[in-house]
């Protein structure tokens, strides 16, 4: 952990930047202890970056403020990750149907790149490229708003996310998952895109959240 900050001007977005990025790679676990004399120690800033990035990533659940000199890791919580696939549903395969019409030979060879470079990559970086291969499969769709809105879906998932992939099996699912609906953006199937798609999403719930 040797990340450096040196703009000031832009400290605190940059300390929030790597603090999540630590929690969502596991660096960080859940109810892990937030020094900010240490963290502003790692990062090359003074304390008050930190602390703003500690308010912010409360903001997004990702911290819990215990003082006014620290936090720590919010414990993750079933009820919060069922949400956040209610919300997946409702938002990723109303894109994906807007975005297949519209997919051209330069989408598929963008998002193949991607499927590429996630074939064997490290865990902590697979929920970074795992998010830009759904930004890739939704972005022909042409909706800024809703893809915003989407990505802080992803920022509060990520770490539940990494959790599935440690699992050999849920790399591997997510993997053949991805290169099917792909194939099925290429062949403008928009409705088995999106059957796949749902079927993609479930079966990641399901590995946090067990049916029944």
């Amino acid at each position: 952990m040797d990340t450096k900050i040196s703009d000031v001007g832009t400290a605190a977005t940059q300390a929030a930047r790597e603090i999540r990025r630590r929690i969502i790679s596991g660096a960080y676990p859940s109810g892990m202890r937030l020094h900010q004399e240490n963290i502003a120690a790692e990062l090359g800033v003074s304390r008050s970056p930190v602390r703003e990035a500690f308010r912010q990533l409360e903001a997004e659940g990702l911290v819990i403020l215990t003082s006014q000199k620290g936090g720590k890791v919010a414990p993750i919580r079933a009820e919060e990750v069922v949400e956040l696939f209610e919300l997946r549903l409702l938002i990723e395969p109303h894109l994906l149907a807007l975005a297949v019409p519209n997919f051209t030979d330069a989408d598929v060879a963008a998002a193949e790149k991607i499927i590429a470079e996630m074939d064997g990559i490290d865990v902590a970086q697979w929920a970074e490229a795992n998010w830009r291969l759904h930004m890739a499969f939704y972005e022909p769709a042409r909706r800024p708003t809703t893809t915003r809105q989407l990505e802080r879906i992803h920022s509060g998932i990520d770490r539940y996310l990494r959790m599935q992939i440690t699992l050999t099996e849920g790399r591997d699912r997510a993997h053949t998952d991805h290169k099917a609906i792909l194939s099925a953006c290429r062949n403008h199937d928009a409705e088995l895109a999106v059957a796949l798609l749902r079927s993609h999403i479930l079966a990641a719930a399901r590995a946090f959240v067990p049916a029944g």
